[in-house]
């Protein structure tokens, strides 16, 4: 099978970012979008991959050079997601595909790929295919435990979650969405202050990159916020709309007061409830996984179980690309 590939450049921005959203797994972290939002902090090596060259996009592959070291390349390093996107499920079709891929990125000197999965929960349909051909051609790099909840389905709140968020509502804590960007400024102030209180570190996002990210993907990320019967912001969660059917929260914070009122309780109920009567079918909630991608943040994981979340893998595989290009006639057509 021949697989037209291009590199990917400003001329087909346009043709990327509507190709996205038709795609099995595409997300909005897939797109131009929010990947451009880096500048140059990253030396881009994003593929297409073309039916007609130049004319239909039939996958893509968003790409940079790993940092630090030049004969590696992710997908993505300033994502969380990365990975082929396509219409097609066939995974020898798939395979086909990522085999040319791995040809290209070889003549370009590369000889390893970091692939960041997108958990299944949040493709069109459910489809776990692509980790056959990872494992047979690299090594697992982490395995992320991921909260999510299927708010089209039934879900029920632990009866101690129960409590909480009618204990809050009762010492008057409210829950609004934020219009403003002076709603953004006080978040960002919020999440830094609890972030270097409880972790002693900063968010991942400066201000400025929030502010840049919200006028980006405007429509696609809403601001939660939680206050106090005195009007001070409690609590809130900076979230993003994945795809059509998922919105996720990017950000949660709360002050000393939010965390003593419930208002994070308060405030992630509120949003589950106003997201399941939307379009969205998952609520997502991130990694419960320390940095080395298998230890499990036991607390985290159960404050997320409480609100009736499952649990998914967020795989990361270490690729060999001579492998992969050569990947035996069982994996490819």
């Amino acid at each position: 099978m021949v697989h037209h590939i291009t590199s990917y450049d400003d001329s087909v921005k346009q043709a990327w970012d509507g190709f996205v959203p038709t795609t099995q797994v595409g997300t909005i972290m897939h797109s131009r979008r929010f990947l451009e939002y880096h500048g140059e902090r990253f030396k881009d090596e994003s593929l297409c991959v073309w039916s007609d060259p130049g004319v239909r996009l039939k996958a893509a592959i968003p790409l940079a050079r790993a940092p630090n070291a030049t004969d590696v390349v992710a997908s993505h390093p300033g994502s969380t997601f990365g990975g082929l996107i396509a219409s097609v499920i066939d995974p020898s079709e798939r395979a086909s595909i990522l085999s040319a891929v791995a040809g290209t990125l070889l003549e370009r000197g590369y000889r390893k790929l970091v692939y960041k999965t997108v958990p299944a929960i949040f493709g069109q349909q459910f489809d776990e295919s692509d980790l056959r051909l990872l494992l047979r051609t690299g090594t697992v790099r982490r395995a992320d435990l991921w909260s999510f909840i299927r708010i089209d389905r039934a879900y029920a709140f632990s009866a101690k979650r129960r409590a909480s968020i009618k204990a809050a509502e009762r010492k008057g804590v409210e829950l609004r969405q934020a219009q403003q960007e002076a709603d953004w400024v006080a978040f960002h102030t919020l999440l830094s202050s609890n972030l270097q209180e409880r972790h002693s570190t900063v968010p991942v996002h400066s201000l400025a990159e929030m502010l840049d990210l919200r006028r980006r993907l405007e429509g696609e990320n809403q601001l939660w916020l939680a206050y106090g019967p005195d009007g001070e912001i409690l609590a809130g969660t900076w979230c993003f709309a994945y795809n059509a059917e998922t919105l996720h929260t990017q950000y949660i914070a709360s002050n000393p007061r939010g965390r003593e009122l419930g208002a994070v309780d308060y405030l992630l109920a509120g949003v589950i409830d106003a997201t399941a009567a939307s379009s969205f079918k998952v609520m997502s909630f991130g990694i419960n996984t320390l940095s080395d991608g298998y230890a499990i943040n036991t607390n985290l994981l159960k404050q997320k179980l409480r609100f009736g979340s499952g649990v998914a893998v967020h795989w990361h595989f270490d690729v060999d690309l001579e492998q992969l290009a050569n990947v035996e006639a069982g994996f490819a057509s």
